[in-house]
C-alpha cells in the first residue's frame, strides 16, 4: 500500500513539475493533499530529475540531521579559530609594546657607530651632570669629624672677604638719605638696609675654616701689594658713584660710572684672586667681579617674604636713579669677617689692610689735616684766651679764691682784701 501510495505521489509531482517548466510562466504551484496547502517554489531554469534518483523520506531526514550536525561543527571550528586568532593578535601587540622599550644592544652600537662622536669619551659630561645633582640635593650642614679627628668640609660657605672701604662722607651721607627716602614709602624694608659705616666694594669672597687658614690669607694679601702697585703704577685710583641700578630687583646698589677706573679695579681683583688661589685657598667671584656699592639686600630680611615682599620696586629710589653720590680714592684693602664681631664704627672686623703708595699715603695726610684743621682752629683761640689777664684773673679766682693785682703779679688774698677796705 504505502509503496504504491508513494509512486502515485511522485507521479503527480513529477506532472506538476513539468508542466510548470513548460509553461514558465509561473514558478509557483499551489495543491491541496490530505487538507494541507502546500506551496513549492521553483526557479524558472530547473531540470526535472526521474522520480527514482529522488531520495526515500526516511532517507532525506537522515541527511538533513547529517548536514546540521556538519554545520554546527564547522560554526564551532570558526568560532574556534576566531578565538585563536584574536589571542594571538593580542599576544603580538604586547611583544611590540614591551620591545619597543628594550633595544637590542646589537642595534644601538650599530647606530653608535654610524654616529660622528661614536669614540668620543663623555664621562666628564656625565661627571659634571651628576655632580651638579648632587650640589642641587645639598643642604648646609656643618662641618663634620671623620674617624681619623680631621674635619671634612661637608660645603664650603663663604666667611671672609677682601673689600675697599668708602670713606667720602658726601657719599655716605647721601645714601643715608636715599635709605630714609625709601623708608619712607615702605618702612618693612628697614631690615634689607646696609647698616652706616660698613658701606664696602667687595672684591671677591672665601672660606676660610680655620686661623691657620686666616693666618695664610694674610699672608696672600700681604704678597699682592706689589701686583697691585705695578697695576697702579704710583697713580692713584679714583673711583666716581653715580646712579642707582639693581640685581634681578634683590640687590639695590650705586654704580661706579669711571671705565678706565673700573677697569683698573678689575685687574686689581683678578690679580689678588689668583695670588689667594695659589695659596690654595678657595676664591670665588674675581673673575666675574662687577664693581657696587650695595645700600639694600632683600637677603638680609629673609622674613620679607612672608609679608609679600618678594622684589625691591625700582620706584622707591627713582628719585635718585641719576644721582652723582661723588668720588672716593682707593688707599687700601681689608681682609674683613662675616662672622666675627664689628668694630665700633660699625665697620667689619679687620684681619689685615695694606696701604698703597707714597701719594696715598700724602692723601692720607691731607685727609687727615682737614679732618683735624676746626680742632687745631679751637686749640689755637683758646691759647689766645689763655693769655688775656681777664681769663687769667678769673681762672686765679675760681682756683685759688684770690686775685691779681694790676702790676703786680703776686695774688692778693681774700683776707688781705678786707683789711684794705
Amino acid at each position: 500500500m504505502w509503496t504504491s501510495g508513494r509512486a502515485v505521489l511522485y507521479c503527480y509531482v513529477n506532472i506538476a513539475l513539468r508542466t510548470a517548466w513548460r509553461r514558465g510562466c509561473s514558478d509557483v504551484i499551489r495543491g491541496f493533499t490530505l487538507h494541507y496547502r502546500v506551496t513549492f517554489r521553483v526557479p524558472p531554469f530547473m531540470e526535472c530529475a526521474h522520480l527514482s534518483a529522488l531520495p526515500l523520506p526516511a532517507e532525506q531526514g537522515s541527511e538533513r540531521v547529517g548536514e546540521a550536525e556538519v554545520t554546527a561543527r564547522r560554526a564551532q571550528a570558526e568560532n574556534e579559530e576566531m578565538q585563536r586568532n584574536q589571542q594571538k593578535r593580542k599576544r603580538k601587540i604586547k611583544q611590540k609594546k614591551t620591545t619597543s622599550h628594550k633595544k637590542k644592544p646589537d642595534q644601538v652600537n650599530i647606530l653608535l657607530t654610524e654616529l660622528p662622536f661614536a669614540n668620543a669619551d663623555i664621562s666628564p659630561v656625565i661627571e659634571k651632570t651628576q655632580n651638579k645633582k648632587v650640589k642641587k640635593k645639598r643642604k648646609p650642614q656643618q662641618l663634620e669629624t671623620g674617624e681619623d679627628g680631621d674635619k671634612r668640609k661637608k660645603q664650603k660657605r663663604v666667611n671672609y672677604f677682601v673689600s675697599m672701604p668708602i670713606l667720602n662722607v658726601k657719599i655716605l651721607d647721601d645714601i643715608q638719605t636715599v635709605q630714609n627716602s625709601v623708608l619712607q614709602k615702605d618702612e618693612r624694608l628697614s631690615g634689607a638696609m646696609i647698616p652706616q659705616g660698613s658701606f664696602h666694594l667687595t672684591l671677591f669672597v672665601m672660606h676660610l675654616a680655620s686661623e691657620e687658614d686666616v693666618t695664610l690669607a694674610t699672608s696672600a694679601l700681604l704678597e699682592s701689594k706689589k701686583p697691585i702697585e705695578e697695576i697702579l703704577q704710583g697713580n692713584v685710583l679714583v673711583l666716581s658713584f653715580c646712579g642707582i641700578s639693581h640685581f634681578k630687583h634683590q640687590v639695590a646698589y650705586v654704580d661706579v660710572t669711571n671705565d678706565a677706573s673700573t677697569s683698573t679695579l678689575k685687574q686689581i681683583a683678578e690679580a689678588t684672586g689668583k695670588i689667594f688661589k695659589e695659596k690654595g685657598i678657595s676664591v670665588s667671584g674675581y673673575k666675574d667681579f662687577v664693581p657696587h656699592l650695595t645700600f639694600m639686600k632683600l637677603s638680609r630680611a629673609p622674613q620679607l617674604r612672608k609679608k609679600g615682599i618678594k622684589m625691591i620696586d625700582a620706584l622707591l629710589y627713582k628719585d635718585f636713579q641719576d644721582h652723582c653720590f661723588g668720588e672716593d680714592t682707593l688707599m687700601r684693602l681689608d681682609l674683613c669677617s662675616m662672622i666675627k664681631k664689628k668694630q665700633p664704627s660699625g665697620y667689619y672686623h679687620t684681619e689685615s689692610s695694606i696701604f698703597f703708595g707714597q701719594k696715598c699715603r700724602d692723601t692720607i695726610k691731607d685727609i687727615a689735616q682737614k679732618e683735624l684743621k676746626p680742632l687745631l682752629n679751637k686749640v689755637e683761640d683758646i691759647k689766645k684766651l689763655l693769655v688775656l689777664p681777664e681769663t687769667r684773673a678769673k681762672i686765679y679766682k675760681e682756683v685759688f679764691g684770690t686775685r691779681l693785682t694790676a702790676g703786680n703779679s703776686r695774688p692778693v688774698l681774700a683776707t688781705e682784701t678786707k683789711v684794705l677796705t
